[in-house]
């Protein structure tokens, strides 16, 4: 099994720590310094990498599409990308996109963008996905519009060019979507289909819960819409997370590791087990050459003493010294 992809040096899998996305995607307001202090937010705020959407309006949606304004004022140039990535490599974060055609690949592959991300609607776009599979970099495979078939057929189209890094997000496209609507039960699923393949959550939803779910469960990967204000105008602000959100996150992602560490219940820490288990004291005062019985034994707190588990042993045995009611009965008392 890999069950493990690197991107940027990082590894990513399921007993490394989470890897963040901030998705910065159409939170740029096509404005390079809204654009360049969003980037420097999310990595002070924890952020693993930032990831944007690469697209020529007119090879994504009809001219007489009610959307196609709004994406053509947010369709980002070549030299604006290259901004983009130069600078995340200045302040060393890593930077990726999701392209929506074929031109937009060769743009992010001039970039050298160390993987791709494929969004869920183009998860029937076998012709795309070939052509990001080809170039050999991991891919993140969005699966929010997506039927079982459809992920499966996508996955196998990656892997017949060769390429095997692979990470696979559940998500839900809405906008918000509802607790009720989440699905989580989607990644133990995706986790059981794929074993190979690290499993992640792409989260549309308000708040940081359903994210947490997604750790328990097993996720590695998580994505979060990000923005410097939930106020600014655009399609994606108000659903987005704001540095303090984002920071919360990390701190709760790193909770949740902490809770689920196994070494934790391996043993109790010594100083609790001390004063809160039981062990083996006198109950009375006793005399030198007497034989104990179980009235002579009190089984009290605290610990740190022989544990009650030995009593049996020290039933019908002479004692070699005087005990003093509750003083530990020990080896040393026999």
């Amino acid at each position: 099994m890999n069950k493990k992809v690197t991107i940027d040096g990082k590894i990513i899998g399921e007993k490394h720590s989470p890897y963040i996305i901030a998705e910065i995607g159409l939170n740029h307001n096509n404005d390079i310094d809204l654009t360049k202090n969003s980037i420097l937010a999310a990595k002070k705020s924890g952020a693993s990498a930032v990831k944007f959407q690469t697209y020529i309006t007119e090879k994504l949606l009809n001219v007489d599409s009610p959307a196609f304004q709004l994406f053509k004022n947010l369709e980002l140039s070549k030299e604006q990308f290259k901004i983009i990535s130069d600078y995340c490599k200045d302040i060393e974060i890593t930077f990726f996109s999701t392209p929506f055609c074929f031109e937009s690949v060769d743009l992010l592959q001039e970039l050298d963008v160390p993987c791709f991300k494929i969004a869920s609607m183009d998860l029937n776009y076998y012709d795309l996905i070939h052509y990001i599979a080809k170039t050999g970099k991991p891919i993140i495979l969005s699966t929010g519009m997506g039927t079982i078939s459809e992920i499966d057929k996508a996955v196998s189209v990656i892997r017949k060019t060769g390429n095997e890094d692979i990470i696979i997000l559940h998500c839900i496209s809405k906008y918000p979507p509802l607790y009720s609507e989440m699905n989580m039960q989607m990644i133990t699923k995706l986790i059981s289909m794929y074993p190979d393949y690290p499993i992640g959550f792409s989260d549309h939803s308000k708040d940081s819960t359903m994210t947490l779910v997604a750790r328990v469960l097993g996720a590695s990967v998580f994505e979060k819409h990000f923005t410097l204000n939930k106020n600014l105008p655009g399609p994606d602000h108000q659903i987005s997370c704001e540095p303090d959100d984002f920071i919360e996150l990390k701190e709760k992602l790193q909770n949740v590791d902490d809770s689920l560490n196994p070494s934790t219940k391996d043993r109790l820490d010594a100083g609790i087990a001390i004063h809160a288990r039981r062990s083996l004291y006198a109950s009375k005062d006793l005399k030198k050459g007497q034989k104990l019985n179980k009235d002579d034994i009190a089984i009290v707190r605290p610990g740190g003493g022989v544990a009650p588990e030995y009593l049996p042993l020290f039933l019908e045995r002479e004692l070699i010294k005087d005990v003093k009611k509750c003083e530990k009965i020990d080896l040393s008392c026999f």
